[in-house]
């Protein structure tokens, strides 16, 4: 809050960023998606669901440098973004 920012105004922000991560996490479910990952490593993927706490990503079909996994839990700490078309996202 060192800009200045009221509390109501900062509340409100992190209101607003949270309301959109939710939204996210809801549209993302069953979703094709590439994975950016701290390691540079780029994935593909089908987003099954998050954990509740955020800590993991549930995924089917991950495609990785080195192979195929069917199934896979993915660390969040890893995850450096996760892009989904666009286009996915209107049917739900």
């Amino acid at each position: 809050m060192s800009s200045g920012i009221t509390k109501e105004e900062e509340q409100r922000r992190r209101a607003v960023l949270r309301e959109r991560y939710l939204i996210f996490l809801q549209k993302a479910a069953h979703k094709s998606a590439i994975i950016g990952t701290c390691e540079n490593t780029k994935l593909t993927a089908t987003i099954k669901s998050f954990q509740l706490s955020s800590e993991h990503v549930i995924v089917e079909n991950l495609a990785t440098p080195i192979g195929n996994i069917p199934k896979a839990v993915l660390r969040s700490t890893d995850i450096v973004k996760i892009q989904i078309d666009p286009k996915q996202t209107t049917t739900n």
